[in-house]
């Protein structure tokens, strides 16, 4: 869901936490960092000496994501928008966009700089070399016999994803990840399928509805889940979306179609009623 906003001491949490640090987590445990970084902090985070990571770019970027759950959509959303070389303002402004009804401290300057350290994104010129080749150096001029130094234009930049960032842009296929998750989940089908239905509403619905047509149903009773749970795994999914509501995806509504033969007795019986 939506990140909430914390009381936060830059200098304290910069020296503890930074999302592309090694953090030696089990590769196999689902989410692993998921809930330390969401209830940590989403504020930027320190330097890593790029020397000392002997890591793989695509270990970084899956690390960068592992640690960065919470902004995953946002950092796939970049790296997306710059399949075609970007402007930094262009870049912002469509963070901006992506992150009008999720908010986070993280900018788009944040988020552009884990994504170079990790090896998915690069810096170039206009006629496409990298950045930081390019020298600008100082012009000589002269002004009544005495010689100045006058700074050169800046070289305008842009963004531009690389092959490891690609490959890990390729690799996100949430309508796979929607279908392993019903298989496994199978005994919770009817739930899916009801909360899939109600955010599938034009206005969508609120977290209180979906709250109260879940949290009583016979099968979540034992072992005692509540509607949040379900709600997380849609989301991570791509299945739903908080716009100030919870709304049906595209790869919902693939859910739905899924799930067409679950029948839904519960959800029949409140029709009637």
């Amino acid at each position: 869901m939506s990140d909430s906003t914390f009381d936060l001491s830059f200098d304290s949490e910069l020296d503890e936490f930074d999302p592309l640090e090694d953090t030696g987590a089990d590769d196999d445990d689902e989410g692993g960092d998921y809930t330390a970084i969401s209830s940590a902090t989403d504020a930027p985070a320190q330097q890593l000496d790029a020397e000392s990571d002997s890591r793989t770019p695509t270990e970084r970027i899956d690390d960068l994501f592992k640690s960065m759950a919470p902004r995953r959509k946002v950092l796939l959303g970049i790296l997306s928008f710059v399949q075609e070389p970007r402007t930094a303002e262009a870049v912002n402004a469509h963070v901006d966009e992506l992150q009008q009804d999720n908010f986070s401290v993280y900018t788009a300057a944040n988020l552009c700089n884990l994504l170079e350290r990790a090896s998915a994104i690069e810096r170039i010129t206009a006629d496409g070399q990298p950045a930081d080749d390019t020298e600008n150096e100082p012009r000589t001029v002269v002004v009544d016999g005495v010689e100045y130094l006058e700074a050169a234009e800046p070289v305008e930049v842009f963004w531009r994803i690389t092959e490891p960032g690609q490959a890990k842009l390729d690799s996100d296929k949430p309508t796979e990840r929607l279908r392993s998750l019903l298989e496994e989940d199978a005994a919770y089908a009817v739930i899916y399928k009801r909360i899939l239905t109600l955010c599938a509403a034009e206005n969508g619905a609120a977290t209180p509805t979906i709250n109260g047509k879940v949290d009583n149903d016979p099968l979540v009773q034992k072992p005692r889940l509540y509607a949040p749970h379900f709600v997380d795994k849609l989301e991570q999914c791509d299945a739903l979306e908080w716009r100030k509501a919870w709304f049906t995806t595209e790869t919902g509504k693939q859910g739905l179609e899924m799930l067409a033969d679950v029948v839904d007795e519960s959800a029949a019986d409140s029709e009637e009623d």
